[in-house]
């Protein structure tokens, strides 16, 4: 998939499709349910657990994550000011995922 849609030749454990606006903005003009769609490589993510030294889940969680954020216009790539955004956001809310009832009933 990332040499299909991006022209990449190469592995990457998640790839973002975002259906928002370029600008993001979501309104009575954009009503959307939907805002893209996430893959994610469950045979990446076990390797980069393994390597991370962290559950599998927690490391599917934190794909998810960083899916969402590229959704939302996040980019890592070209910036380093919105890497460092995009780090303190993945951050944010994996810790807010990890502290909630519901993620700590599911990976016990």
């Amino acid at each position: 998939m990332n040499k299909k849609f991006f022209g990449k030749d190469q592995p990457t454990n998640v790839i973002s499709f975002s259906y928002l606006p370029p600008s993001g903005a979501v309104g009575p003009e954009f009503p959307c349910e939907i805002i893209g769609d996430i893959v994610i490589s469950l045979e990446r993510a076990q390797e980069e657990a393994s390597s991370l030294n962290v559950p599998f889940y927690e490391r599917v969680f934190a794909l998810i994550i960083h899916g969402i954020l590229h959704i939302l216009g996040f980019d890592h790539v070209n910036d380093s000011n919105e890497r460092r955004r995009m780090r303190y956001q993945e951050k944010k809310l994996l810790t807010y995922v990890a502290t909630h009832r519901i993620y700590k009933e599911i990976t016990l």
